[in-house]
């Protein structure tokens, strides 16, 4: 998903001189052709400065060819607007003014946000940013230097990294014969090295990736899971599963939902499909399927609505005041949608939590049912502990029944995704084989519920039994890779499984991920290695995994999985009015009809979602990852 922004932007500051007072009028002496020596002029009296006190904390540093999105804040004394100048190639507008902050009130501390997008040339580019201040001349306030791709400009790292790709695709790539069949170049920009190797074979390495689907906005595009991703925070190895999640930065919100307000009208709302726990837009009050209709007074309209669907989801800098509506129910049955415009909101670093909810249900009729219900972002070793304490509470609330949503599930680490696997199968299933992991030489290692990584350097120890004897999954086309290899593993041993929501992506191999490091700068590099087969042999599923019900009968196809799961997504995790799926789940367990949903309606127009941005699969910690305990160096 990328952003698209439309800026707006203005010119910037100077400053003015006053003379002093004329002094009383002396007779006037001739003044001579050449003069005898310099003549002091008289000193003028200072102008107050409009701009003061800024602040960049870019200044002597580089924005990331990656992108981001940087603040500069100073106190102004009168009205102000903002202008970019672009010094560099390329032509084009690669970075840009958000319009929210192009133009202000004399105010303390007022701020100026400026977006760039990925730099994937070889070369550094500056940009500046100019304030205006009313009645003064432009000023330049902050020169923003953004990297080159990679430090694209070092033929050096290019050597290095492609050298260091180039050594483990040779040997271990799954698809290795047809690597080794082509001409290489390790001269290329690292980050170009693996389109244009691996994505040139064509459909020979289908597996390694595949084509986005309809209802993804890059439709019909050819990806590759194969990455190599550049590691910015501490205390990411791989290695260590026994520390607290990584710190993450941004909102907190997951991807959007977008919705008409009104008939005939350009008003639009998005609403996020989910708010992480512990995350600033958490801590502010917002929640899943808050329908936010307006960001820092701004309006969202049929032109802009889009730009902060990604941009608040993805590169979010700075604070937010969103007004949202909000479905709460009547006093009377029936759903009212309530206004609010207080939920503030400043992006900033929080400890990431894959456990997007987590509770237990029961069964008014029937005291002994209790279902735990878990919604799981990704596998994630670094939050290992967040995990084992869920499920010890579902252990100690001795529950009957487990329902896993992993509907944005994406994968991750297979040592984790056994462990939980282990936790859903039980003891008695302990010994049997969850995955097999077969490498290209046709070498085989054996995974069972109980042990994970060569069956005696588990890195996570054994799972805690939970006592179940069915499990009810949650799915969707972002479902992927290590959440698959749950449902797929769990079958393997005839344990049962009902899915429920549209078909998965399907992703049947893994990569075994390492790290390297050059100049003090740490990257990990994940190839596809390996097949995944549960105990019956089987891991054909590369179109997906059916799930046993559509939550839509006639949406069976891939071209209708966002009409699925995603439209009923405008309340908490838990109002099955609005979580139709868990609905489904939770009558099947307790035995009880399935009620109709009647969704809010607002000028007879139902609310249904416009367009879904669905996560990318492949980036970041998606997939069946195998960690090397002995990391690359």
């Amino acid at each position: 998903m990328k952003s698209f922004w439309k800026f707006i932007g203005a010119a910037a500051l100077a400053c003015m001189i006053s003379c002093g007072e004329d002094p009383i009028e002396p007779e006037v002496p001739e003044v001579p052709d050449t003069p005898s020596g310099p003549v002091e002029p008289e000193k003028p009296e200072e102008a107050e400065e409009p701009i003061t006190n800024i602040e960049n904390s870019y200044e002597g540093k580089t924005v990331s060819y990656r992108g981001a999105t940087i603040t500069v804040r100073f106190d102004a004394s009168v009205a102000w607007t903002a202008s970019l100048e672009l010094k560099d190639e390329p032509e084009g507008e690669w970075a840009a003014v958000n319009a929210n902050t192009a133009a202000g009130e004399a105010k303390k501390k007022a701020s100026v946000r400026v977006a760039f997008e990925k730099n994937s040339s070889a070369q550094e580019r500056t940009a500046e940013l100019w304030i205006t201040a009313e009645g003064y001349d432009p000023v330049c306030v902050a020169t923003l230097v953004q990297a080159a791709s990679g430090a694209g400009a070092d033929a050096e790292i290019n050597k290095v990294l492609n050298t260091y790709m180039h050594e483990i695709l040779t040997e271990d790539y799954l698809f290795a014969d047809a690597y080794n069949a082509q001409e290489i170049d390790l001269t290329v920009p690292f980050t170009e090295f693996l389109n244009r190797h691996l994505l040139s074979l064509g459909d020979v390495n289908i597996a390694d990736g595949g084509y986005y689907r309809a209802t993804q906005s890059n439709s019909g595009d050819r990806f590759i899971y194969t990455n190599l991703t550049e590691v910015y925070y501490p205390g990411s190895s791989s290695a260590n599963a026994s520390t607290r999640a990584i710190q993450t930065g941004g909102l907190g919100f997951g991807p959007f939902i977008s919705t008409a307000l009104a008939e005939n009208s350009s008003q639009m709302g998005i609403a996020p499909a989910y708010v992480r726990r512990g995350s600033p837009a958490e801590a502010a009050g917002l929640r899943r399927g808050d329908i936010i209709y307006a960001v820092n007074g701004t309006p969202l309209t049929t032109s802009n609505y889009r730009n902060y669907m990604t941009s608040l989801y993805q590169n979010p800098s700075g604070s937010y005041v969103f007004t949202f509506l909000r479905f709460e129910p009547n006093a009377g049955g029936g759903y009212a949608l309530n206004s609010y415009d207080s939920a503030t909101a400043t992006a900033s670093s929080h400890v990431y939590d894959p456990v997007l909810h987590a509770s237990v249900m029961s069964d008014p009729d029937n005291a002994a049912v209790k279902i735990g219900y878990l919604v799981y972002e990704s596998f994630d070793l670094g939050s290992q502990d967040i995990l084992e304490e869920t499920i010890a509470d579902f252990a100690e609330a001795g529950i009957t029944d487990l329902i896993l949503d992993l509907r944005f599930n994406a994968g991750g680490a297979v040592a984790q995704s056994r462990w939980l696997s282990g936790c859903i199968a039980g003891e008695a299933n302990g010994s049997k084989t969850f995955t097999k992991v077969v490498y290209n030489d046709g070498r085989t290692e054996n995974w069972t519920f109980d042990y994970g990584y060569n069956n005696d350097t588990d890195p996570l120890g054994k799972p805690k039994s939970l006592g179940l004897d069915r499990l009810f999954v949650i799915c969707s086309y972002n479902t992927a890779s290590a959440a698959e290899l749950v449902i797929n593993s769990l079958r393997g041993i005839d344990f049962p499984v009902k899915l429920i929501g549209c078909r998965t992506e399907g992703k049947n191999v893994g990569m075994t991920v390492s790290e390297t490091t050059y100049n003090g700068r740490r990257f990990q590099f994940s190839p596809v290695t390996f097949w995944v087969r549960n105990a019956k042999d089987f891991g054909d599923y590369p179109d997906g995994i059916a799930p046993d019900e559509y939550v839509n009968n006639d949406n069976t196809l891939t071209t209708d999985d966002a009409d699925n799961v995603f439209p009923y997504s405008f309340s908490d995790w838990g109002n099955m009015d609005y979580n139709i799926a868990l609905q489904w789940a939770y009558c099947d367990i307790t035995g009880k009809p399935r009620w109709t949903h009647t969704p809010g309606t607002r000028s007879a127009m139902t609310l249904a979602p416009d367009s879904f941005q669905p996560m990318t699969v492949g980036t970041g910690m998606s997939g069946n990852l195998i960690y090397e305990l002995n990391n690359k160096q």
